[in-house]
């Protein structure tokens, strides 16, 4: 089926559930005003917002003057709106972040690794120079599943979680490794990567269709935790039963100190960040330039 740009479908669509961008303008605009602290006071205004933007890519409909006007068709345009999806979650908990702490937080920055720079939905502290080289705290946030509409049967909760628990391995290794680079000596790999800058957190939501996946990403984050992260929050939700939005899922049992709840971890991180500043006198860090080695950015 192909997506649809048409004025009639869009004004059907928007009819039915509203405009994405004018809901998620409105979910910023909240949680600045009112110096939003918690993802559960806005829990349902995001959702609402996520269910919005499925329903146009379950309508095969291009929401009215969203998407690339240079994209070659409708369905190129929809594809391009609908990857940004993740951008939305980031960006609100990013912000919720920032509310909670007097520190400037970056966001969607590139950091530099041992091996490469990476793009960091949450980096702290915030420097001038780009790419950052010396944050303390790195924070990952994405937004799987999606919903199936004719000629798809959509993604679930899970797909590809093993290729991104290994990428997010490998992440926060390079980052850990540039901070010291040629001296590092790992003496224990658990007390190394435990103590080694920066604390590298993961926050995860997702769209589920089968209850069982949340105990899948359960055991996915309890690996991630025991082996490279500081820590991880989950956020599962799925269609009501009345089929007009999405709700909100629990935590299944099992769950440990590290991986437990978005608002959990986002409560860690800031308190992270209040102790580091309290430790220096009350300010953010000075800069630190890492030792040179090949990958290292120009002065």
């Amino acid at each position: 089926m192909p997506a649809s740009d048409s004025p009639a479908d869009q004004a059907r669509v928007e009819a039915l559930v509203g405009h994405p961008q004018a809901k998620h303008e409105a979910l910023i605009d909240r949680i600045q005003k009112n110096v939003v602290k918690s993802f559960r006071l806005v829990e349902a205004e995001f959702l609402d917002l996520i269910w919005t933007l499925d329903t146009y890519r379950m309508q095969q409909v291009v929401p009215r003057g969203m998407g690339n006007p240079k994209a070659t068709s409708p369905d190129r345009r929809l594809e391009g709106i609908y990857r940004g999806k993740g951008n939305y979650f980031s960006g609100v908990v990013a912000l919720i972040l920032g509310q909670m702490t007097t520190s400037q937080l970056a966001s969607r920055s590139d950091v530099w690794g041992f091996s490469q720079t990476h793009q960091i939905d949450i980096a702290w502290p915030a420097r001038d120079q780009k790419p950052l080289v010396d944050p303390l705290i790195c924070c990952e946030a994405k937004l799987t599943g999606a919903p199936p509409y004719i000629g798809n049967e959509g993604r679930g909760a899970t797909a590809d979680w093993s290729n991104r628990r290994k990428e997010l391995k490998f992440q926060a290794t390079d980052l850990k490794l540039y901070r010291q680079a040629q001296d590092t000596q790992i003496d224990n790999w658990d007390l190394w990567r435990k103590t080694a800058p920066p604390s590298v957190y993961s926050l995860w939501a997702a769209r589920v269709a089968n209850p069982a996946d949340i105990e899948y990403m359960i055991k996915e984050a309890l690996i991630l935790t025991a082996t490279y992260s500081d820590g991880v929050g989950l956020y599962a939700f799925q269609v009501n039963s009345a089929q007009s939005g999405y709700e909100p899922l629990p935590l299944a049992k099992g769950v440990s100190q590290r991986v437990t709840s978005l608002d959990n971890v986002l409560g860690y991180i800031a308190a992270q960040i209040r102790r580091v500043v309290l430790d220096n006198n009350n300010q953010v860090p000075a800069p630190v330039k890492p030792p040179a080695h090949p990958a290292s950015p120009p002065d």
